[in-house]
């Protein structure tokens, strides 16, 4: 009897685990053998898709049998033609190694050309059944089925999530670490006027000595301070991370709520700075968020700006107690001495236009002699004034 080697394929890991797939080859490969005369020494096999033109490399125990074949100049036998592949240009490759494989199924007498139009016919239908899978599996998801990992309990996926999430991590702080040399080469030199050379200006620099990313691509500012802060390089224009930036901000903004930009960036006290935009933007988000809290805000609406806590407070006391008067308002509040009297008393004005709605003529009357906060001596001062008048 003549030796050869046999090759047992599967697709998938839950085939391989029930070898139900790979019992059933190596029964066709062994009686093909008896019939056919052929002995088979030695057996391999795989648990992969046959999908692809470069399946080789995925596959260790078929380019292990190949090298067997050459060596000992036997054939290769597999139970059917697409346990080797269902690609044309893959088995057509294997044509070229040079090792005699049969097909149990089709004989032991089959020539180059017949393989090729059953690899084509195998070919066919494995895109028909990929057609077929992707729209069935489109249909049963449009009816809520769920697939895959989407089986799996919640916790087995935030693990596996996590794990990927760990890989790429470690990947890319491996893929820094090569880089060091230039980014902190780059970071090193000058920058205007003596200052701290900034990201994108470092990043020209690398671009200019044709240093690539690694993904081949060009320097930018943002990737190269992304990278500088994976190797922990402390440079002076590191942004400040956003969360501890916002957190800092509101810290300061409820301890002084009438702050301006400058000011928020003059009492950070963080190593690297916050920039205007960034801290007007961030005063603002605080600034939104305590007028959406305040029905008086709503009623109102006044703009935002570094007087928005004071008017809430103001609105808030004159809601509740709306005979007060300016100066009280001012003792009650504990407003600083930078408040005019004058502008504590159009605020109060602006709630009651916006709660009595008054008409224009109620509105001019009540002005002058009917709002409270605008204080007693006046009245009297208005009374005295009509009763000279009188007399004239």
């Amino acid at each position: 009897m003549k030796d050869a080697i046999g090759y047992l394929r599967v697709s998938t890991q839950e085939q391989g685990r029930s070898g139900l797939g790979l019992a059933a080859q190596r029964f066709d490969i062994e009686h093909f053998g008896q019939r056919e005369g052929f002995s088979v020494t030695s057996w391999y096999q795989d648990i992969q898709t046959g999908a692809g033109r470069d399946a080789i490399l995925l596959r260790p125990g078929l380019d292990a049998a190949l090298k067997e074949a050459r060596a000992a100049r036997c054939p290769l036998i597999v139970s059917r033609l697409d346990r080797l592949s269902r690609n044309v240009h893959f088995i057509a490759g294997l044509m070229e190694h040079k090792v005699h494989f049969v097909v149990a199924l089709f004989g032991r007498d089959v020539d180059n050309f017949t393989l090729h139009i059953y690899a084509s016919i195998a070919e066919q239908e494995r895109k028909m059944m990929s057609e077929r899978v992707r729209a069935v599996t489109l249909i049963a998801k449009s009816q809520g089925r769920k697939f895959g990992v989407q089986l799996r309990p919640k916790s087995w996926q935030r693990k596996l999530n996590a794990l990927g999430r760990t890989v790429l991590i470690q990947q890319a702080n491996e893929r820094a670490q090569a880089y060091r040399v230039y980014v902190e080469w780059a970071l090193g030199q000058p920058g205007v006027k003596g200052r701290p050379i900034t990201f994108g200006a470092a990043a020209r620099r690398l671009n200019a000595r044709n240093i690539e990313t690694p993904r081949g691509k060009r320097w930018g500012g943002f990737q190269l301070k992304n990278m500088a802060r994976r190797l922990g390089i402390d440079h002076p224009l590191t942004r400040i991370p956003e969360k501890f930036a916002r957190a800092r901000v509101r810290a300061l903004y409820e301890l002084h709520p009438d702050l301006t930009g400058e000011q928020v960036i003059a009492n950070m006290g963080t190593a690297y700075p916050l920039w205007n935009q960034r801290a007007w933007m961030l005063l603002k988000e605080c600034r939104r968020d305590a007028a959406k809290g305040s029905q008086v805000h709503k009623q109102v609406g006044w703009p935002l700006d570094r007087r928005t806590a004071t008017r809430i407070r103001i609105g808030e006391l004159w809601k509740r107690h709306p005979d007060l008067t300016g100066k009280q308002v001012i003792e009650k509040l504990k407003l600083g001495p930078d408040l005019a009297l004058e502008w504590v008393q159009k605020i109060m004005n602006e709630c009651w236009k916006a709660y009595a709605k008054p008409k224009p003529k109620l509105r001019h009357i009540g002005r002058r002699f009917y709002n409270p906060w605008r204080g007693q001596e006046l009245l009297r001062k208005s009374a005295l004034a009509s009763a000279r008048r009188a007399l004239r």
